[in-house]
């Protein structure tokens, strides 16, 4: 986009959506366009907040911008991406590309035939712990996930699988690529009517057992994840930023830990988008990535439907 600034609005003007702006608007390169949320009061306060014009609907974006952020409840991702994709705008959107594979598949095919850029903003995947971790895996055998916490008051428009496990699925989906071939899954509801609590056994063709645990009705905040691969055992603490690999008993190679200090994965993110529309790279998580979340998100909802238990 040669030397001009890039023209971004943020959608959303909630929790991540301020942050968003935040990080968007202390960047050279970037023009903050516009904040938009459906409430009136709050696009207005966001907007001179951030000394940007605030608007209600998404729909005067068109024609005025290079490229959004989407950051609106989980439950209208699909309906603002499609709409802005449709007036030719590149975007960001924040996890779960959508709520069902079908509208996942319908953003990735408009990306592909406006030939924009579609990001998904999987944000584990700028955290370094993360690629440190990815760097040290050597055919996983089996992988267990928890990420838990309090309810947050907010991001109850979906349930927990969507919400919070979507970033353990993305991680599992870079560990293999490799079929499915079969999903157990057990869930309930606690503070909203959507699942609070999920666990989920998956199993692919290629031998590798994943098992996860997600859930917003906990007391204390984990992000965490353990592999058992052809080394040994490497745990991982996406929270803390660190991991430690125990290597198996027929080495004799040292335990291993490695600790990075904490960062700002928001705004790397961010920076890649922005980076992506000047070089015209594709994004680091693209619209097909996040459409692979969104499909391990659906079987596992469908096997807790069909009452499969863990």
């Amino acid at each position: 986009m040669g030397g001009e600034k890039t023209k971004i609005a943020v959608v959303g003007a909630g929790y991540f959506g301020s942050f968003h702006c935040a990080k968007l608007a202390a960047m050279d390169q970037v023009e903050l366009v516009a904040v938009v949320d459906i409430d009136g009061e709050r696009a207005r306060q966001a907007g001179e907040r951030f000394h940007t014009r605030g608007l209600t609907s998404h729909l005067e974006l068109a024609g005025e911008v290079d490229a959004a952020v989407v950051a609106v409840p989980s439950s209208r991702h699909f309906q603002v991406a499609a709409d802005l994709l449709s007036a030719g705008i590149h975007l960001l959107v924040e996890k779960p590309l959508a709520t069902t594979v079908a509208d996942a598949e319908q953003l990735c095919r408009l990306a592909k035939e406006k030939d924009l850029h579609l990001q998904v903003g999987h944000l584990e995947r700028f955290n370094p712990i993360f690629n440190e971790a990815m760097a040290r895996v050597r055919k996983p055998r089996t992988i267990r996930m928890c990420r838990c916490g309090p309810f947050p008051g907010r991001g109850g428009d979906v349930g927990v699988v969507l919400e919070l496990m979507s970033h353990d699925l993305d991680i599992l989906s870079q560990m293999t690529q490799a079929p499915v071939v079969s999903v157990s899954a057990s869930g309930s509801c606690v503070f909203t009517s959507h699942l609070d609590r999920a666990r989920a056994r998956i199993e692919f063709q290629d031998g590798l057992i994943a098992e996860l645990d997600a859930s917003r009705t906990g007391a204390e905040r984990m992000r965490e994840f353990t592999v058992e691969d052809e080394d040994g055992l490497l745990e991982v603490n996406l929270a803390q930023r660190s991991l430690t690999r125990h290597f198996s008993n027929h080495s004799s190679r040292p335990s291993e830990f490695v600790e990075h200090e904490a960062g700002d994965p928001l705004q790397e993110q961010d920076q890649a988008f922005v980076a992506v529309l000047s070089n015209g790279h594709g994004p680091l998580v693209g619209g097909q990535e996040g459409k692979a979340a969104v499909s391990l998100a659906a079987q596992i909802l469908r096997a807790i439907r069909n009452g499969e238990g863990c």
